[in-house]
């Protein structure tokens, strides 16, 4: 990085917070940030490790904060269910012949599932939304 650009980031060297949002504007790490700032000399030896100590603990929260953000994206239902979905899709009349065709001997398996977009051993799953 420029030494301009270094000089003008004085209050990204209060905290690490502050190092973990501004290396992470750059695009770099917040390791990579601080050894930068200590070769152009910007921060002292003493400095760079306690920056060093805050940024890494700014850095653990922010990956809790990331993993609870994934956990409740878990939790949360995607949607209505897929088979309800491919039902309403199909229409529920053309469904119920190609079922009771494939029942009758009629169809064959691949046809049946051909037709309705679904697996044969799934064909129970579909046909309990009818």
């Amino acid at each position: 990085m420029p030494v301009a650009i270094m000089n003008g980031l004085g209050e990204a060297f209060d905290n690490g917070s502050n190092i973990f949002k501004v290396a992470k504007k750059f695009g770099v790490s917040s390791f990579a940030f601080l050894v930068r700032a200590l070769n152009l000399r910007i921060i002292t030896l003493d400095r760079y490790r306690t920056l060093k100590t805050e940024a890494d603990m700014a850095f653990h929260i922010f990956l809790q904060n990331e993993e609870e953000k994934k956990l409740k994206q878990k939790k949360k239902k995607g949607g209505p269910d897929p088979y309800l979905l491919r039902l309403n899709k199909n229409s529920r009349l053309f469904t119920q012949i190609v079922l009771d065709a494939f029942r009758g001997g009629f169809i064959g398996p691949t046809l049946a599932s051909s037709l309705l977009n679904t697996q044969v051993n799934k064909f129970p799953k579909l046909e309990a939304f009818l």
